[in-house]
């Protein structure tokens, strides 16, 4: 089904306005596509400018070139970290949960509830990043990840109350997660955004590969319940710093610099 559909969109889904300016395809067309979004007037005329702009030519070039690097890097860092934490938690959560006690059937629906609000989150998280800046509110998200993983460990003595911990903590991160990919294509230009994104997603696997093996390792240790999702809030902190670590730096670079900007006018 994904490989049908993708078929249907290479001939449906237009390139971005942005993509099509750089291309320097004809104006006709990228009229036609704006006059979708918006109706005006045939004889409206329309500007769209990037300023800026990199000069190295590839775009990789672009990413890592001093203006983005710093972002570049500070973005891998919080996907490779969210995706540890999922992996972890998904692989190994249930058998965590049957050292405290509970039936592999209690177990197996506690952990269930972790990936379940994660629509919830994206939901919420993708609107208030419509509305306040959205490194900052990635960064409380995985704040409160960081907050609600490490109180999962401190409720093993009721499990209903970890079950709701798992679900609150599981709708955040997965929401702050989601947002990953929105919020990096925002943060490069038109000639680096596929190459940027690509890289987040890339070596953030590495996490999840990372992940996936240190739940082992935790148990090996024989380290209790509550020290482990101690342990595990660490990433989901590193992750909120980073961010705004990326904020910080966004915000000393002169105007011109800080990524895109659009101006659509009618003549």
């Amino acid at each position: 089904m994904p490989l049908l559909l993708a078929v249907v969109l290479i001939f449906l889904l237009p390139e971005s306005a942005r993509y099509m300016v750089v291309k320097r395809q004809p104006a006709q067309r990228i009229a036609a596509i704006l006059r979708r979004i918006a109706p005006v007037p045939e004889q409206a005329e329309f500007e769209l400018r990037e300023a800026g702009q990199v000069k190295e030519k590839s775009s990789i070039g672009v990413i890592f070139s001093p203006r983005y690097a710093v972002g570049t890097v500070m973005l891998c860092l919080t996907y490779f970290m969210g995706l540890l934490i999922f992996y972890l938690l998904t692989s190994w959560l249930p058998l965590l949960i049957r050292e405290t006690g509970a039936t592999m059937s209690q177990a197996s629906i506690i952990t269930a509830l972790f990936p379940l609000g994660g629509g919830i989150g994206v939901l919420i998280l993708g609107a208030l990043m419509d509305k306040l800046n959205p490194n900052k509110v990635v960064a409380v998200g995985w704040l409160l990840t960081g907050v609600f993983v490490c109180l999962v460990g401190f409720s093993t003595h009721n499990l209903l109350l970890m079950g709701i911990m798992v679900f609150i903590a599981g709708s955040i991160m997965n929401g702050a997660q989601s947002s990953m990919p929105a919020l990096a294509a925002g943060f490069y230009p038109t000639q680096g955004r596929a190459t940027g994104v690509a890289w987040m997603l890339g070596i953030g696997r590495f996490g999840g590969i990372l992940g996936a093996f240190s739940g082992a390792f935790l148990m090996q240790a024989q380290l209790s319940f509550e020290t482990i999702f101690s342990l595990l809030a660490i990433p989901a902190f590193l992750s909120a710093t980073a961010l705004l670590v990326k904020y910080k730096l966004g915000q000393r670079q002169p105007p011109a610099a800080q990524g895109e900007v659009e101006k659509l006018q009618k003549a």
